[in-house]
């Protein structure tokens, strides 16, 4: 279900409707997916029509972001998953146990899951895991680099952060790292260490992290301009 909305200059935007038995009023969300509309279960059409009209300067300024987000990361395919930076084509088979498949060949990355309803969970456990294996393998040899210690790590689920550390010396990192390049996922490793010399980002934080990663610069753009097609669920 779905409505559509003239935005002018030959442009109509696509809103999909979602029904929620938990929305207690309408809520327009915008990603790089698209514009969605979360109403009630007995939402008045007319009403929505309304409530999206009065939207439409919003719509224009978020439709046009999107496009131009979705041109600089060379289009968005919603059957398609980043693995260390490469973009694969994600598909879901049915199967007893839960194991993931990827063919570099093909260019495929084939979740075999037990339950099809959780395959968002069974996708971010991989993640989980594929994350915790670089970290495992190259923040010790990055601190011994930068000579600094660490206590513990943790690959966690974060909505906006790709790493933070603790006063306590304590290391977190977002599960869906892996999806960027390794230089990347390295930069956000020597990142977060740096803060356990220089708690801020003050100058001294960023000539320790340049120190290391001379092109770190361009490492903190594709995280930003990438985050989008990253997330899951």
């Amino acid at each position: 279900m779905s409505l559509s909305l003239d935005l002018g200059n030959g442009q109509v935007l696509e809103i999909r409707i979602r029904t929620s038995p938990r929305a207690r009023r309408l809520r327009l969300v915008s990603s790089i997916e698209g514009v969605r509309a979360v109403v009630p279960t007995n939402f008045d059409s007319m009403e929505l029509s309304e409530f999206v009209s009065s939207k439409q300067d919003w719509l224009r300024r978020t439709a046009r972001y999107y496009e131009r987000l979705r041109e600089k990361c060379g289009g968005f395919d919603p059957g398609s998953l980043l693995y260390r930076g490469v973009r694969y084509r994600s598909f879901v088979v049915g199967d007893r146990n839960f194991s993931a498949v990827v063919s570099d060949a093909l260019g495929t990355i084939t979740f075999h899951v037990p339950d099809k309803r959780r395959t968002k969970s069974y996708q971010q456990e991989w993640f989980r895991q594929q994350t915790g294996a670089i970290v495992s393998e190259r923040l010790p040899f990055l601190a011994e680099k930068m000579g600094l210690k660490y206590n513990k790590v943790s690959i966690k689920r974060q909505r906006s952060r790709w790493g933070s550390c603790s006063k306590k010396g304590n290391l977190n990192f977002n599960l869906m790292l892996a999806a960027a390049p390794p230089e990347v996922i390295d930069y956000v490793m020597i990142h977060e260490l740096a803060h356990l010399s220089v708690l801020d980002h003050s100058p001294r934080f960023w000539a320790l992290v340049r120190a290391i990663d001379s092109d770190y610069e361009n490492h903190r753009e594709w995280l930003s301009t990438f985050a989008p097609l990253i997330k899951l669920g």
